[in-house]
């Protein structure tokens, strides 16, 4: 096989994350904040702007993880459905979770966007939601009609007779369109907010790890690569690259790669086939692939579910090309010139959460939606750790447990993933038969 590029897509438009010239740490902060990706990079604008005096650090470039390596895609939305979240939470929290999850967010982050003049090659697409199997309709109707009488949402569901509107595939059950979602260059997004935070007057510095945080009188100490500082207060804005030194979030969060590639250069017209909006497309299955055209309409950037763990390369490359001729059979043996991949993070209470423990504060588990919800979190936090009354956020309020035999490594990931591969042949047989029936 011929070698793909490693690096996202994306790169290389906005350029490769470089860490800012070392400075001098300071030893003594008001706050510290760990991870510069869009949670911690928003905090620290936030924090900054506020005139607080700030620390941004992370283990590698800032901006080198998830939040510049996802697949582009902003808007609203939830991992849980409508009925889960009302189940699993009371009215005072279930209908502002998803105020905030649908409308909240996505209003901060193109606020942000546009106050901080960030060029991102944004543009409101909308999303196309696929259904994987007809029985996934009905529900989601009356799941819609449900969620519309709770928060605004701009959607409607689209029948399969119209599916071809949005996507050039069979293979769905119909879905629903959501108007207000968008793309973006995910890196040139981060970049943005890494730039407005250090104009604002935070210190950000990159390839300096936390190995531990402790009590220190009425703050903290960390202990650094770089030596030790000390901070009246800290966040961790780790997310899926949440190191085992902080055990206590680690046990609480499950770290999943996701893989993704982008397609040689197809065409505008070729493109316009297969995505006749230019929408975000997303789907049910377990594999969760997600995929889309390039910011400049000439090619496919196509995410998804390889495994539940770190793989070899071509393995990764196989799955992923197979995924992309299920969804589009004429791009079977299509050139890939991009395969990279990233780690999300979920939680058990699969929503994020805002809190502290010890002393320490959080913000992470955005469980593959964070380019809205990392950067409106990061920001909420940062509002909570000045103690200021706009920190309000159902994010607080979410489940943020573990399981006994979570001690912080995912041991289990290899069985979860040998799990997932039987039911997705399954759930792969349900589809064809799905098919099957439609077509008779």
């Amino acid at each position: 096989m011929a070698s793909l590029n490693s690096d996202p897509l994306w790169w290389h438009d906005a350029g490769s994350p470089a860490a800012p010239e070392p400075e001098p740490l300071p030893k003594d902060v008001e706050f510290l904040v760990v991870g510069a990706g869009h949670t911690g990079l928003s905090a620290s604008r936030t924090l900054a702007k506020s005139g607080k005096a700030v620390l941004a650090l992370d283990a590698g470039a800032p901006c080198s993880g998830a939040s510049s390596r996802n697949g582009g895609m902003i808007g609203g939305g939830h991992r849980l459905s409508i009925r889960q979240v009302e189940k699993q939470y009371p009215p005072d929290t279930a209908i502002p979770l998803l105020r905030e999850s649908y409308i909240d967010s996505l209003d901060f982050a193109l606020q942000l966007m546009k106050e901080e003049q960030i060029e991102c090659d944004y543009a409101e697409t909308g999303r196309f939601r696929a259904f994987w199997q007809k029985s996934e309709y009905d529900e989601a109707e009356g799941e819609l009609a449900r969620l519309q009488e709770l928060v605004p949402v701009d959607a409607e569901m689209l029948p399969r007779s119209r599916q071809r509107d949005e996507v050039g595939s069979d293979l769905y059950a119909g879905g629903i369109v959501y108007f207000r979602h968008g793309g973006l260059n995910p890196a040139k997004w981060t970049f943005g907010i890494r730039d407005a935070a250090r104009r604002a007057g935070a210190l950000v510095q990159g390839h300096t790890r936390v190995h531990s945080i402790r009590r220190h009188g009425s703050g903290f100490v960390a202990a650094t690569s770089r030596g030790t500082v000390k901070a009246g207060h800290v966040l961790i804005a780790t997310n899926g690259y949440t190191p085992p030194a902080f055990s206590e979030l680690k046990r609480r969060t499950i770290p999943v790669p996701s893989f993704i590639v982008a397609t040689e250069p197809l065409g505008s017209n070729r493109i316009k086939d297969l995505f006749p909006n230019g929408r975000m497309i997303v789907e049910t299955r377990e594999r969760h692939c997600y995929f889309r055209p390039s910011p400049d309409g000439s090619r496919i950037v196509f995410g998804g579910r390889a495994a539940m763990v770190q793989v070899p390369e071509a393995f990764a490359r196989r799955e992923m090309r197979w995924l992309l001729a299920q969804v589009f059979p004429d791009l079977k043996g299509v050139g890939l010139t991009h395969s990279w991949r990233g780690l999300t993070c979920f939680t058990f209470g699969m929503s994020p959460h805002i809190g502290e423990i010890a002393g320490v504060w959080h913000a992470m588990g955005y469980c593959g939606n964070g380019n809205a919800l990392a950067p409106y979190l990061g920001h909420k936090a940062a509002l909570r750790m000045m103690g200021d009354a706009e920190g309000e956020t159902a994010f607080a309020n979410t489940e943020f447990g573990t399981k006994w035999w979570h001690r912080g490594i995912p041991w289990f990931m290899p069985a979860a993933d040998a799990l997932f591969r039987i039911r997705d042949v399954r759930s792969n047989m349900r589809n064809v038969r799905d098919r099957r029936m439609r077509a008779n």
